[in-house]
């Protein structure tokens, strides 16, 4: 508890943080899910589709904030200057140190007479006990015969078997059929319920449900009669009915309350599921031991088994000759080997004698020569192929530089009178005639004069 009156000189005098923190949490447990009324004045809708506006009478007025979560359920349009009746939660905003309306529901102040009925009978039940928690039946873990009590054509049904079919629910549903709402709707849905305890053995869980709609279609759930028949059937029951923010009196005395339809369809299944999965555990953990158990006592009738059955004489027997014949082929496969290493030698030194034999030696020697003879005459033929060849060129090279062979390419040789080749000038000065050998013949020739 904060001390909310200290001394002036105490440490423990509060911020501004924390004595808004303390009127927040003062205020906000104690005004929870309250209806106020009174006119909608500078009413603001964001492009997100919330609200704000202020709530007013002759004397004050309260901020609101109505989100549009909440909004979208609203069947009439919000204008300024009209006369409501708002069901939310008081908040306060700490940054600016102001209290709110958080609105959940609005509704036009013309069924305003159906909510103060609502808050009588409400308060009438509460103070009965009817919702309180210990009169109220725990929904089976396990819940597989369920009785659905709703309009076989309205959309509730329809959203609650399709939530079931998709989380593969094999549980049995027995529908019936009545009337949501109108002069009949009470009476069948009592009637309903009433056969439900009378046959209670026969179901886990009864399922009452209908979709959502404006206060007077809902208002069958509010009947003073019908959530009486519901609070006194000992079948385990479920209300869904409407939407989040719709609240009618089965909803408070039912042992469980579900939103919506597929909001009660998704809590069963995931009661049936789990408990399914703790089921398939507990089997397979079972199964488990069991075969454990039944493997160790096998093992073990097995192990007293086989002591028996070694100890017999038959098996001294067995067991002597099977030693025998395993010492019987250690000898056999000893001996073989050993006739396999004197084989080997054997081979061996006859292989050594054969290679050394003097007609061995003289045929080896024989190979040698005939191999010597054979390299030899090649080596004289590509001597003498190589000495053929250089004589050729050597021919041809002196065929290349021989007397005719200048005369043929134009040269002339010049001889004196005694035949001897002049192949300088200065030998022709005191010779006075000459000869010129031709190719073909001679010519003589005579000298005539001399140039210098």
């Amino acid at each position: 508890m904060h001390n909310l009156f200290p001394d002036a000189e105490s440490n423990a005098v509060p911020s501004v943080s924390q004595l808004t923190a303390w009127v927040k949490e003062l205020l906000e447990p104690k005004f929870k899910q309250l209806w106020v009324k009174g006119e909608l004045s500078n009413l603001r809708r964001q492009s997100s589709g919330h609200y704000y506006f202020s709530l007013k009478d002759a004397d004050s007025q309260i901020p609101c904030v109505f989100f549009n979560r909440h909004a979208q359920s609203c069947d009439f349009l919000l204008n300024d200057g009209m006369e409501v009746l708002l069901f939310g939660d008081l908040t306060v905003y700490e940054p600016y140190g102001r209290y709110q309306l958080m609105v959940k529901q609005a509704v036009e102040a013309g069924t305003g007479n159906r909510h103060r009925l609502f808050e009588q009978l409400k308060q009438k039940l509460h103070s009965e006990g009817l919702f309180d928690k210990e009169h109220k039946h725990a929904i089976p873990s396990l819940p597989q015969r369920i009785a659905l009590v709703t309009s076989p054509t309205g959309a509730a049904i329809q959203d609650f078997l399709r939530i079931l079919n998709r989380r593969k629910f094999s549980g049995n549903i027995d529908l019936f059929p009545v009337s949501v709402q109108g002069d009949m709707a009470k009476d069948t849905i009592i009637k309903a319920l009433n056969y439900i305890d009378t046959n209670k053995d026969k179901y886990d869980c009864l399922v009452l449900t209908r979709g959502g709609g404006s206060i007077e279609d809902l208002w069958t759930f509010n009947e003073e009669s019908l959530a009486r028949a519901l609070y006194n059937c000992r079948v385990p029951n479920i209300s869904a009915i409407g939407h989040e923010i719709d609240t009618v009196l089965c909803d408070l005395v039912a042992d469980y309350r579900a939103e919506t339809p597929s909001g009660a369809a998704e809590y069963l299944s995931s009661l049936y599921l789990s408990s399914k999965e703790r089921l398939n555990e507990s089997e397979k953990v079972l199964y488990k031991l069991v075969q454990h158990k039944l493997k160790s006592e096998n093992a073990y009738i097995q192990q007293k088994q086989k002591a028996l059955a070694y100890n017999t004489p038959q098996n001294a027997i067995d067991k002597r000759m099977i030693e025998l014949d395993l010492q019987e082929k250690k000898l056999s496969q000893n001996l073989m080997q050993l006739i396999q290493i004197k084989s080997a030698l054997y081979h061996h030194f006859s292989s050594q004698f054969y290679r050394l034999h003097p007609r061995q030696r003289m045929i080896s020697e024989a190979n040698k020569l005939n191999h010597h003879s054979t390299q030899l005459k090649q080596q004289i033929r590509r001597s003498t192929k190589n000495e053929h060849n250089k004589l050729i060129h050597y021919q041809q090279r002196l065929n290349n530089t021989s007397v005719q062979s200048s005369l043929k390419r134009g040269f002339v040789i010049l001889k004196n009178e005694a035949g001897t080749v002049m192949s300088r000038a200065v030998q022709a000065e005191e010779e006075s005639g000459f000869e010129a050998c031709f190719i073909d013949g001679t010519i003589a020739l005579e000298k005539k004069n001399e140039k210098k």
